[in-house]
């Protein structure tokens, strides 16, 4: 047990190292075992040149906070971005005629859909629950399988933001020509 909790701080090293040598060649790429081995002591001693701190493959306190921060920066501009919850927690649910930020939310992954989805109609922005915003809804919950009530609730959200992640910022081209029809 003890070399595990040991091991746990190697595997972050690696971790981090091996997301910074994704845009730096000199980085060897790592696997994060847990262990200090030979390519996680280049690794580090390459570091420590590159940012100028003293080059002995220890990872002391200068050392680690050097590399957590180039790590943070790297994330910052490259790593996945954070998901955004946009419900509030527990039950959530605007009913068609209603107003919230949220339906403003799905208003946009809406527009943003109709690109590359032809069943998707363009909406507003206007934070209301009606016409084409309550019909793309019904048509995420018919896809989804849900009871289509034209509501915009945590099941319905939950599959629209699979459809966005999909076909937007995965960029998933539709096959054939032109948009691609949902049934």
């Amino acid at each position: 047990m003890e070399q595990n909790q040991s091991a746990a701080p190697i595997r972050d090293l690696q971790r981090m190292l091996d997301q910074l040598s994704q845009r730096n060649d000199r980085l060897p790429r790592l696997v994060p075992t847990g262990n200090f081995d030979e390519p996680t002591l280049e690794a580090v001693m390459i570091f420590q040149r590159d940012t100028g701190l003293p080059v002995t493959g220890v990872v002391d306190h200068d050392s680690w906070y050097a590399i957590v921060r180039a790590y943070q920066d790297d994330l910052l501009h490259y790593g996945e971005p954070a998901v955004l919850r946009v419900l509030p927690n527990g039950s959530f649910r605007t009913e068609p005629g209603q107003a919230s930020e949220p339906v403003r939310l799905a208003q946009a992954l809406f527009c943003a859909l109709s690109v590359p989805v032809a069943n998707f109609d363009l909406c507003q922005g206007d934070r209301v629950n009606q016409g084409s915003t309550q019909q793309n809804l019904r048509r995420v919950q018919h896809l989804a399988g849900l009871e289509q009530t034209g509501a915009l609730d945590r099941a319905t959200w939950e599959y629209l933001a699979r459809l966005y992640h999909l076909y937007v910022t995965r960029s998933i081209e539709p096959s054939g020509a032109g948009r691609a029809a949902m049934p």
